[in-house]
């Protein structure tokens, strides 16, 4: 019996194995022919692999750029928008996604103007996503190290005007440390939040209450972002960049 159990084990975890070295393999295979779909002018089978990425739970600034590019060529400008801001939400920084979001956006029939920030929030916010979250945490680290021989310098030298020196520059790049550490966290938690949409079909109405026979505030059409304020079943409180806000079918929208 301890044999034939011992078997069993051993073939289980003989499969487990070529499950997780296959694994890598198979997404490998899927990107590769996403990529040649797309070289090929094939969108729709590039859409189709890029998805079946995301659906096996792959998640890249570079992924979702591709498959916003796919759903651009093919003229699906919701979709593309809101794989270019999923791209944008991992990776801020990227200079490239910004284009082409801009360019999508272009192609949108709903201009809606933004109320205006105060132009401090606005100035930390540009800063803050000039970066990914890895990068300013990798700064983080530098910032710290570098701080902490300043300390020791300061610790070990003898002249008290020296001492004086390397105590506030320690001082200033140990500020450093934490303002790159609450800018590493702040777009890792914006990251994992699901709090935006976009619209992805041609019409979305926006109305008064969370339900059919609600009164029609607005319409929203395909590519708008939206911020998600409440959820109540097959309904979400949304509110736009004007600052107006309404009830609109959560299958009209898709979450960032």
């Amino acid at each position: 019996m301890k044999k034939i159990l011992f078997a069993v084990l051993l073939i289980f975890a003989s499969v487990a194995a070529i499950g997780a070295q296959d694994g890598p393999r198979g997404l490998a295979s899927m990107w590769k022919s996403a990529e040649d779909a797309y070289a090929t002018g094939d969108f729709k089978a590039a859409v189709e692999q890029y998805e079946n990425l995301v659906s096996s739970g792959a998640s890249s600034p570079s992924l979702f750029y591709n498959l916003g590019n796919a759903y651009y060529r093919r003229g699906n400008i919701g979709k593309a928008i809101l794989n270019y801001e999923r791209a944008l939400k991992l990776d801020p920084s990227d200079k490239d996604v910004k284009h082409n979001l801009e360019m999508a956006r272009a192609h949108t029939l709903d201009k809606i103007d933004n109320v205006p920030q105060f132009i401090l929030f606005s100035w930390v916010r540009g800063v803050r996503n000039s970066l990914s979250s890895n990068a300013w945490a990798v700064l983080s680290l530098v910032f710290l190290a570098v701080g902490l021989a300043f300390m020791l310098i300061y610790r070990f030298s003898s002249r008290s005007s020296a001492r004086r020196f390397f105590f506030i520059i320690a001082m200033i790049i140990f500020l450093s440390v934490i303002i790159t550490f609450l800018f590493s966290l702040s777009l890792a938690r914006q990251a994992r939040g699901g709090d935006s949409a976009v619209v992805v079909e041609n019409i979305g109405s926006v109305k008064s209450a969370p339900s059919a026979g609600g009164n029609s505030i607005f319409v929203l059409h395909e590519g708008t972002k939206v911020d998600i304020l409440e959820r109540v079943q097959d309904w979400c409180r949304v509110e736009i960049s004007d600052g107006r806000q309404g009830w609109i079918k959560a299958s009209d929208i898709e979450v960032i």
